[in-house]
């Protein structure tokens, strides 16, 4: 069947360079809408959440497509020189190395392994079967194909970090399971486990496992303590300090229990003293810790002195007002 483009459908036409279209097979389809959005409105200065908006993909979509057009050579940022793009096209291996010896600094260093072009990444899965086995597994995982972003931040971390595929793929498949399937969270794992040194399947496993036991934990906190907040990176250190410890989910809550009693509020440090308190006598379970006296464990409760009622802290579990008002209203007998 023969179809015809409708000229007269708009309020006229917006002109497209040349070399998108030699950029077409590998440029996904949310690329696409963003650059043809890009360009029909003539911006410059980019909001990624208002174009996201209006052609319906994430942020995270929008920085992947700007990168990739600004990779093949369609757009540049403001202040530097539009590369050729056919020379951009042209890229190889060995100029990925000129660009690493430009540069001792050790971000720089790696932002240029990162560079990898749309035509290297197609060439190195035609060439390897792991990377292709990495890609296809990784998209399983995620339920859909890797965008641009994706492919080279896998592949920098195979080449650069010495990261092998099933490593990566197990990292992958949990980031999944807690809900957190982005490229920069699966990144950050695996820098960590990269300078950790953990390069064998036993060492990873390990480290999974208390991943998992991390998470698992974290999860039952906020639902247990009824927190509608997402964690501090003080209080996830607690956290990750109590997994490694195992104290259970139980003496927790009822660590925040006590904490809600003394103090009034949830504050974590206060629970990490009560928690550890416990542990230097032998306490682990909650019906141990009911027996234990205010006076003989070591929770953080402020202690008063026998000669006065005035509190030694601002951070009370009374009505100050209350007894304040008792006092000037009741005259003692003698």
């Amino acid at each position: 069947m023969r179809y015809l483009v409708n000229w007269g459908g708009g309020n006229g036409v917006f002109a497209v360079p040349d070399a998108v279209a030699d950029s077409l097979k590998l440029a996904g389809g949310k690329a696409v809408k963003v650059l043809l959005y890009i360009l029909k409105n003539k911006i410059s200065d980019i909001d990624l959440s208002e174009v996201g908006k209006a052609v319906g993909v994430t942020e995270e979509d929008v920085e992947d497509a700007l990168s990739y057009w600004q990779h093949v050579g369609i757009i540049y940022a403001d202040g530097t020189a539009p590369a050729d793009i056919r020379q951009r096209n042209n890229v190889k291996s060995e100029s990925m190395s000129d660009v690493k010896d430009m540069t001792a600094a050790k971000n720089e260093h790696e932002k240029a392994a990162k560079m990898i072009s749309p035509e290297e990444i197609a060439e190195r899965v035609k060439n390897s079967d792991d990377i292709k086995f990495l890609f296809r597994s990784a998209e399983a995982s995620f339920g859909r194909l890797l965008n641009y972003t994706e492919q080279r931040t896998l592949l920098w971390l195979r080449d650069y970090c010495g990261m092998a595929p099933d490593i990566l793929l197990m990292i992958i498949d949990f980031s999944v399971q807690i809900n957190k399937a982005n490229i920069s969270y699966i990144e950050k794992i695996a820098m960590s486990w990269h300078n950790k040194g953990i390069t064998t399947h036993k060492q990873a496993s390990d480290e999974m496992i208390a991943l998992q036991k991390y998470f698992s934990l974290e999860g039952q906190i906020v639902a247990k303590l009824g927190l509608d907040r997402t964690l501090t990176p003080t209080e996830k250190k607690f956290i990750q300090e109590w997994a490694d410890k195992g104290f259970s989910i139980d003496l927790i809550v009822y660590s925040y229990e006590k904490t809600i009693d003394n103090i009034g509020k949830v504050k974590f440090s206060y629970m990490n003293k009560i928690l550890f308190s416990w542990q230097e006598k032998g306490i682990s379970t909650v019906a141990a810790a009911k027996t234990d006296t205010p006076e003989s464990s070591g929770s953080p409760v402020s202690k008063k002195s026998s000669k006065t009622a005035y509190p030694d802290s601002d951070k009370h579990s009374y009505d100050l007002d209350r007894l304040v008002e008792h006092a000037m209203n009741n005259t003692p007998k003698i």
